[in-house]
């Protein structure tokens, strides 16, 4: 009986440790650039990966969302950098903010890539109130 139990436990064991490598390697956490002093990171099943710099981390309040734009196939398993949104992107977040009116949501960061001279614009970042 005690035979069965130690497989059963390692069994256990190799399958947590198997799905949580898996998870993340999916998350592309292992490719994630180095991160600025505060910023923390969020990586989204539906592709897309922000590093929030500048932005006050508020997880414990409040969910977080990404909302991807669509971007050339090479660049959705990149990482982005988002910031709070500047003077130039306020078309953006007007455009977003009217697709959806959430209670409760907040505009909270707009997420770029820099590729070459260029800058590409790869989602935004919501929040609304945890309940």
């Amino acid at each position: 009986m005690r035979k069965w139990f130690v497989r059963l436990v390692a069994l256990v064991v190799i399958a947590g440790g198997s799905y949580t490598a898996y998870d993340y390697y999916r998350a592309g956490f292992h490719k994630r650039p180095d991160m600025p002093e505060g910023a923390f990171s969020h990586s989204y099943k539906n592709g897309l990966r922000a590093i929030l710099v500048g932005i006050s981390n508020e997880e414990k309040t409040r969910r977080y969302f990404g909302f991807p734009f669509d971007v050339p196939f090479y660049l959705k398993d990149e990482w982005s950098f988002c910031f709070s949104p500047g003077e130039d992107d306020q078309e953006n977040v007007v455009a977003f903010m009217k697709e959806r009116d959430w209670p409760g949501m907040r505009f909270e960061a707009i997420c770029k890539i820099e590729v070459g001279d260029e800058t590409v614009v790869r989602g935004v970042i919501a929040s609304v109130p945890r309940l």
